[in-house]
């Protein structure tokens, strides 16, 4: 009889303890957790945010076609719809050289000085492409990114207006949220019929420019 009130006294006191136990273990573990320690830098990226003007002042090479390799120089005001899309309208000055026809044939000019002179403008559409980081050190990062081009507009040149199509891909470099540096290639496309029969030029233009987005 004793050794059975003695047994019931021992599971009562398992039972009553047992709780505690568990408490205090569960405390133990959760204090004995290592939280680490991260040190957050705070920094400001250079966006390009909507409704943001953008005034590019760029020059470069225009391949005139039949006309040779001339500079180029020109300015663009662009308006940024959105984060990847922006309407722009471009402007541009050129001289185009001799054809090979007069450097050979050593005669009379095609075209007289004022007729060489070509501009032109346009109205199109950009939408970036594949934005990312440039990494040029540790600690010095840029955002960067690609964008499709395309417009209509006119170009002006050997005494006549013409009917301009032009398409590209261009490289932007944002140094801060007020410049960037841009890279441009793009095709103007019109038709011009100097040498007697009509055709369909293609006018490779290379630029590189600086813009201020305010």
């Amino acid at each position: 009889m004793e050794s059975r009130f003695y047994y019931i006294f021992l599971v009562t006191i398992l039972l009553l303890v047992q709780p505690v136990l568990a408490q205090e273990t569960s405390s133990a573990k959760q204090t004995g957790l290592i939280e680490p320690q991260i040190e957050r830098k705070e920094f400001d990226e250079a966006l390009i945010n909507t409704n943001d003007f953008e005034i590019t002042l760029f020059t470069g090479f225009l391949s005139i076609e039949d006309f040779g390799v001339n500079s180029v120089t020109g300015f663009r005001l662009a308006y940024h719809v959105s984060e990847s899309l922006f309407a722009q309208l471009s402007y541009g000055l050129s001289t185009a050289g001799k054809t090979s026809f007069e450097v050979l044939n050593g005669g009379a000019p095609l075209l007289d000085d004022s007729e060489r002179d070509l501009t032109y403008y346009s109205l199109g559409l950009g939408y970036a492409l594949f934005p990312g980081e440039a990494f040029f050190s540790e600690n010095l990062t840029y955002n960067n990114g690609l964008y499709l081009l395309g417009g209509i507009g006119n170009t002006k040149f050997a005494g006549d207006d013409r009917f301009t199509i032009n398409y590209g891909l261009g490289y932007r470099l944002l140094l801060s949220d007020s410049w960037t540096v841009n890279a441009d290639f793009r095709n103007y496309s019109f038709n011009m019929d100097l040498f007697g029969e009509e055709k369909t030029t293609n006018n490779l233009e290379y630029s590189f420019s600086v813009s201020w987005i305010f």
